[in-house]
């Protein structure tokens, strides 16, 4: 596994749009994990302009123990998108200058060519969750009032699902530039999975058949994680998750390993 992965890391460093799409995402986790209470307090001074000192949104809150975990990876999931492009060019490179082709001709079988991207895919996951965990910790320690252990770790199981939420749509990603091996054919597919799961979401809503909502990949990868934020406004929210919403990321999961897997497998390269 170490040396499928420096054999990946390699292949990156070289790979100028993945290091840009890579800062990217990492200034966007560092701007959602420090920059949500300085937004606040700017708002509150905007507040205190109008004479509406009583309105203070610096009250929620969002960085403290143990909110700051669910709120963190909900808002964090939905940047994953950066992540998954740099992915994808990493991906679709391998077959434009037919890297993968010399891969198998220097002895790297197409299993262990999987496995790399695979792995690759794995290491951004927990990089990623890593980042959010340091980050968290850092704010949540000087915006919260109880800083006990107990409510430190008391929803930190929010890390784990952001990194399964992760780790699945990067394998989808990883199918899906198999599949085209085209960079910008890829993300416009991308794009239109996602407007296509909109519409089919929102008139699932409209005529009464939720069912169909199982059906939708990234959706269902999305909603593994709840909307938080409804507490603020006294209403009751998902503050778990559901056995049926795991079991199907994880069968999503598995179906797009698959894929790939078959996809490279079974074709010339």
């Amino acid at each position: 596994m170490i040396r499928l992965l420096k054999i990946e890391w390699h292949k990156i460093g070289a790979n100028r749009t993945f290091k840009v799409l890579s800062i990217i995402y990492l200034v966007v986790i560092a701007v959602i994990s420090m920059g949500v209470m300085p937004f606040l307090q700017w708002v509150k001074r905007k507040f205190g302009e109008f004479d509406i000192d009583q309105l203070d949104p610096t009250m929620l809150p969002f960085y403290e123990f143990p909110d700051i975990w669910q709120n963190l990876t909900f808002v964090a999931i939905y940047f994953k998108v950066f992540l998954a492009l740099a992915l994808v060019y990493a991906i679709t490179n391998e077959y434009q200058y037919r890297t993968v082709r010399q891969n198998v001709i220097d002895g790297l079988s197409k299993h262990e060519f999987i496995w790399s991207k695979i792995i690759m895919a794995g290491f951004l996951s927990l990089a990623s969750t890593v980042t959010l965990f340091v980050f968290g910790m850092i704010t949540g320690l000087i915006y919260s009032y109880d800083t006990s252990i107990s409510v430190i770790f008391e929803d930190v199981f929010f890390l784990g699902v952001f990194f399964l939420q992760l780790f699945t749509y990067l394998l989808f990603v990883m199918m899906l530039a198999t599949l085209i091996k085209k960079p910008l054919l890829t993300m416009a597919l991308m794009f239109f999975i996602a407007i296509v799961e909109a519409v089919i979401f929102v008139r699932s809503q409209m005529f009464d058949f939720q069912w169909a909502q199982d059906f939708l990949p990234v959706l269902t990868i999305n909603k593994l994680n709840s909307v938080p934020f409804t507490k603020y406004a006294f209403q009751e929210i998902q503050d778990y998750v559901k056995l049926k919403e795991l079991v199907l990321v994880l069968v999503y999961m598995v179906v797009f390993y698959l894929g790939t897997v078959r996809l490279t497998v079974k074709r010339d390269l």
